[in-house]
C-alpha cells in the first residue's frame, strides 16, 4: 500500500467575480477533509485576483488560517495564475507520492469523495492519474466502478475540478499551457491541453463515471464559445497517439456538427480551423505575466 504524503490544493479567484459565498463553502469541505485526516498535510493554495490588500481579500473571503493566500491587483488568466501557484509548490520540493488538485472557487468536495480518492491511489501504487464527473447536486457513490479510460473520456470529463494527480505526474508534464484558458484570446482549452498530457504521461489512470465532485452543470450553451481553444488543445498533441489522431478528427467533425445545429456560426468554425495554421506558423508566446504577485503567506500572519 502506497502511503500518500500531502494533499495540495490549488484554487484562484476574483475578489469582484461575487463567488464568495461559493468559495466558503469549498474550504468548509476542505475543513471536513483536515479533520478526517489530522495527520495528512493538507496545502492550500488561494490566489485572490484583482486584490489589492491581501489582508483585506483574507478577511473578505474567509480564508481559515491554515491556508497560504496570495494576491495580484490585477485579473490574469486562469493558467497564468494556476502556473504561480505551481511555482510555489514545485520550488518547495512536491513530493512524488503528493496528491494535487486544482478546485475553482466555486467546486467543493462532497462528504466520502477526497477519502475514496485516498483510498484508490494509496491501494494502487502506480496511480497517477483519477477523475470523475462532476454536477451540482454531486454526492460520493460507493457503488461506481473504477475504469482504464479511453482518451476520448478523458477529454470529456476530466477538468480541473475532477482530476486529483500525482506529484510525480505533475513533475514529469509541468503546469499549464498559458497560451490557452479563460482570459487569453483562444478562452479555452488550458484543461483539455492538462488532461491530454496527463493521459499521455500517467503510468495508472481511473475513471469513475459518477457526479463526485460539486461544481455547476457544464452549459451546452458555451460549447461553441470553447470549440476553438479545445480544438487547438487537441492538436497540439494528437500525433502523439493513435487516440490523438481520432480525438482530433472527431472535433472537426463536432464543429460540423455545431454549425449545421445552428449553434457555431460557419465563420467560428473556419476561424478555428484557420487558428491550427497560424498557431504552427508562429511561436507560442506565454500569455502575460502580473506584474506583482505577494508571496504566498500564511493568511493568519
Amino acid at each position: 500500500m502506497a502511503v500518500i504524503s500531502e494533499i495540495a490544493l490549488l484554487t484562484t479567484t476574483d475578489m469582484q467575480g461575487a463567488r464568495l459565498d461559493e468559495l466558503r463553502r469549498l474550504f468548509e469541505s476542505v475543513e471536513k477533509i483536515r479533520r478526517a485526516h489530522p495527520d495528512l498535510p493538507i496545502r492550500h493554495l488561494l490566489l485572490l485576483q484583482r486584490c489589492d490588500d491581501l489582508a483585506a481579500g483574507v478577511a473578505l473571503t474567509g480564508a481559515p488560517e491554515w491556508m497560504e493566500v496570495s494576491a495580484c491587483a490585477e485579473q490574469i488568466p486562469l493558467s497564468v495564475a494556476r502556473n504561480r501557484m505551481l511555482d510555489v509548490l514545485l520550488s518547495d520540493g512536491v513530493a512524488d507520492s503528493a496528491l494535487v488538485a486544482f478546485p475553482d472557487d466555486d467546486a467543493w468536495y462532497p462528504d466520502g469523495t477526497f477519502d475514496h480518492v485516498l483510498t484508490a491511489f494509496a491501494d494502487r501504487p502506480s496511480l497517477d492519474l483519477w477523475f470523475c464527473r462532476y454536477g451540482p447536486q454531486a454526492a460520493f457513490d460507493p457503488a461506481a466502478v473504477p475504469v482504464r479510460p479511453s482518451l476520448q473520456q478523458v477529454l470529456s470529463f476530466a477538468s480541473s475540478n475532477t482530476i486529483a494527480l500525482s506529484g510525480r505526474l505533475l513533475k514529469a508534464i509541468g503546469g499549464f499551457d498559458e497560451t490557452l484558458g479563460l482570459g487569453t484570446p483562444v478562452k479555452s482549452g488550458e484543461d483539455t491541453e492538462f488532461a491530454m498530457r496527463a493521459w499521455l504521461g500517467a503510468r495508472g489512470i481511473l475513471f469513475e463515471d459518477a457526479r463526485m465532485i460539486g461544481h455547476r452543470d457544464f452549459s451546452p450553451a458555451v460549447r461553441a464559445k470553447y470549440y476553438g481553444g479545445s480544438l487547438l488543445a487537441i492538436a497540439r498533441h494528437a500525433g502523439r497517439s493513435r487516440e490523438g489522431c481520432f480525438a482530433f478528427l472527431r472535433k472537426l467533425l463536432v464543429g460540423v456538427a455545431l454549425v449545421f445545429r445552428g449553434d457555431l456560426p460557419p465563420r467560428a468554425m473556419l476561424g478555428a480551423w484557420g487558428g491550427l495554421f497560424s498557431a504552427k506558423r508562429r511561436t507560442q508566446v506565454p500569455a502575460q505575466r502580473p506584474s506583482h504577485i505577494r508571496l504566498v503567506a500564511r493568511a493568519g500572519s
